[in-house]
């Protein structure tokens, strides 16, 4: 089994110093030097059509008092590597795809964590300290669909095509 922790809209959470800074707030990081796309988006952008990706322009006609913040990946890299040791801490031998997305085995961690994928999973929650989706299944790719399926500080276990929350 592979468990797959996705923290959303972690490198705007990073460049506004916090989740709260985002709270009811249409912001949105910023194009890298010029009219490029934008990047991740806050919930309230999205409320107003605002995606990831869209071009500058338009998701200010969508929205326009989103505020726009410069992406910090200095910050962005410090805070995911204190992420990763946070896991490492519980035994995971961690695998970062990006920012915000990891996937670790939850084999050799069952014995350590009352022997049961939901009770690894819940470790893994409580060293995060930070709303996070996990989701656990057969494959890393499974894993990330659970994860992109369950809402934050939910967690998900697929055995064989059957689900457990």
């Amino acid at each position: 089994m592979v468990a797959c922790v996705l923290i959303p809209r972690f490198e705007l959470a990073v460049a506004a110093g916090g989740l709260e800074a985002l709270a009811g707030r249409a912001v949105a990081i910023a194009p890298d030097g010029g009219p490029g796309p934008i990047g991740e988006v806050s919930g309230a952008a999205q409320a107003f059509g605002v995606r990831s990706g869209m071009a500058l322009g338009e998701a200010l006609a969508r929205c326009p008092q989103l505020e726009l913040l410069s992406a910090d990946p200095i910050a962005v890299v410090a805070a995911w590597e204190r992420t990763l040791r946070t896991l490492e801490g519980i035994g995971a031998g961690v695998e970062p795809q990006r920012p915000g997305l990891a996937c670790f085995s939850l084999e050799g961690l069952r014995g350590l964590h009352g022997g049961s994928d939901a009770l690894v999973l819940a470790a893994a929650r409580r060293a995060l300290d930070r709303p996070a989706r996990l989701a656990a299944a057969p494959t890393r790719f499974c894993a990330l669909a659970g994860a992109l399926a369950t809402r934050p500080r939910r967690t998900l276990i697929v055995h064989d095509g059957a689900r457990a929350h």
